[in-house]
Formats: structure tokens, sequence, C-alpha cells
């Protein structure tokens, strides 16, 4: 995993894609770190808020078990098969 905390600020069109995700409700295709070493989970989920604190911004969502996830948005991969 990633042991840099400094937050790299990702593209506004990127941060739109998410916004468009939370007010129309369509899925995005993730992968995110598991917090077990380099693995990284892999899945279709329903984006359902953006937050900032403690200067990152970090991206809400919930997998198709329905767990809820929060992880900072410079460490998420928006994949295009959405």
């Amino acid at each position: 995993m990633d042991t840099d905390d400094s937050y790299q600020p990702i593209p506004c069109a990127l941060q739109d894609r998410y916004e468009r995700a939370i007010i129309t409700g369509h899925p995005l295709s993730l992968d995110w770190p598991s917090g077990v070493g380099d693995r990284r989970l892999h899945d279709r989920v329903r984006v359902m808020d953006l937050e900032t604190a403690h200067g990152a911004e970090y991206v809400r969502f919930a997998d198709s078990q329905g767990t809820i996830h929060r992880v900072r948005l410079d460490r998420v991969r928006l994949h295009d098969d959405t």
C-alpha cells in the first residue's frame, strides 16, 4: 500500500463523474486498496457521497455486498467499463 500520506488532488473531470454518479445513482466500477499489503479490491459500486476532511477528499460508496467504504479519492481508480 502507498505509504505517502500527502493528498494528490484528482482532476475536476474525474470528480464530476463521481458527482454525476451520486445524482443519477448510476453504478461505477472502482478499485481501491484493501488495507492488506498491496492487494486491491474491485467492484461495481453505488457512490453515496464525496467528503473533505483533514486536507483530503474522500468517496463513500457501497459495494455489491452492501458494505460501506470510505476511501481517499487519490487512492481509488475508476474504470471505464461503467
